[in-house]
This record gives C-alpha cells, sequence and structure tokens, in this order.
C-alpha cells in the first residue's frame, strides 16, 4: 500500500483535531482557527481546500469514523444476514462489537465515540440530517434483521426499542470513563464486562412481550 501522500496527512491531521475537538467542547464552540492551531496548521487554507467549509468538515468527520464502522461489522452483518432465522444477542452484537474495538484499539475511538453522543444530544438539524444520512443504511439492515427475529413484536415497536438500544449504548460508552463516580457510586467494571452488560439488558429490553 503507498503511503499518504502529504495532501492526505494533512486533511487526516485536521479530521482527527476537529474530531478531538468537536467531542470535547460541541461544533458551535469550535472554530476553524483552533482546528489548524490543533492540527498544527499555519492557516486556514488547507482547511478551505479540503473541506470548503465548517459543515464540509463535520461531514468528512462524520465519514471517516462511518467507514471505519462499515469495515468493522460488515463481516458480523453478513453472518447474521445468512441466518434464516437471526438470533437477537447476535444483531445487538453486531452493533456493540465494534464501538468496544474502537473504544480499545483506535487512539481517536473515544473522541468519535464521545463526538456520536454529542451530536445526538446537541446537534441541529442539519448535523442530525448528516448523521442519520450517513447511518441509515446500517440501521435499515438492523432494524429488517430485528423484525425477523422479533415476529412477536410490532414493526414500529421494534424501530422505538431499537432506537432506545442504539443511544443507550453510544451515550453511555462516551461516559463510561465517569462510572467510578456515578450517581450509584462506583459502578466501573472494565471495557469488556460493561460490554457484556449492555449486550444482556438491550437484549432483554428487545425481546420483552409487546404488552
Amino acid at each position: 500500500m503507498p503511503s499518504p501522500s502529504p495532501s492526505e496527512l494533512s486533511k487526516q491531521r485536521l479530521i482527527l483535531a476537529a474530531l478531538k475537538l468537536f467531542a470535547e467542547q460541541g461544533i458551535d464552540a469550535v472554530s476553524l482557527r483552533m482546528i489548524n492551531r490543533e492540527a498544527g496548521a499555519k492557516n486556514n487554507s488547507a482547511l478551505h481546500y479540503h473541506f470548503g467549509s465548517k459543515i464540509g468538515l463535520v461531514e468528512a468527520v462524520i465519514a471517516f469514523f462511518q467507514d471505519w464502522f462499515e469495515e468493522a461489522r460488515e463481516a458480523s452483518f453478513e453472518l447474521v444476514e445468512s441466518q434464516k432465522k437471526p438470533k437477537v444477542r447476535d444483531i445487538v452484537n453486531a452493533f456493540l462489537a465494534p464501538y468496544l474495538k474502537l473504544l480499545k484499539e483506535e487512539e481517536w475511538g473515544y473522541n468519535a465515540i464521545r463526538f456520536i453522543a454529542r451530536m445526538e444530544m446537541e446537534g441541529g438539524a442539519e448535523i442530525q440530517d448528516i448523521l442519520r444520512r450517513f447511518a441509515n443504511k446500517a440501521m435499515k439492515r438492523f432494524t429488517r434483521l430485528l423484525t425477523v427475529a422479533l415476529p412477536d413484536v410490532p414493526p414500529k415497536m421494534v424501530r422505538q426499542r431499537w432506537n432506545f438500544c442504539v443511544t443507550s449504548i453510544i451515550q453511555g460508552l462516551a461516559d463510561h470513563k465517569n462510572l467510578s463516580n456515578s450517581y450509584m457510586g462506583d459502578v466501573n467494571c472494565g471495557l469488556d464486562k460493561l460490554g457484556g452488560i449492555y449486550l444482556d439488558y438491550n437484549v432483554a429490553g428487545l425481546k420483552a412481550p409487546a404488552g
């Protein structure tokens, strides 16, 4: 594989710098000048050249980690989709496992999850539209699988429960470093065990009787 060009390296540095600052402070609080400084760039020309605008940069940041997610979960997707009667636990794990992998293996992983969590809570309509557009294909695949796996749960309720699962996993993992000082005291247990708790909890919720 050829080494990335100076232009590609510059673009990636800007994306990672923006991801870090957006995760920490939110999009509105971060200026292009702050991103340039974080990335070690001398002026704004590279940022405007690569992304055109701040919203173009946001879209590039989302595309950056969404591409990672798609590659990380594709094998699990294909395995579950090959089953005539997919198991709910396998479906939830196909969603959860890449998040745990990202936190453990990628230096920028925690920033990415914090960014997603923050944008779900704080992002305006334009940001929400970008997030949905990039996640739409995967969410449709998950929903389709869950509808098959949960034939006794009405389709709308499947979507409602899955939306809760996605939110609980993302927001929970974004806050996992604060579990030693939670409302319940010290409930920290390490990422692997925490992942197991989220898996058990969300599988049980999805499979609950439709009342």
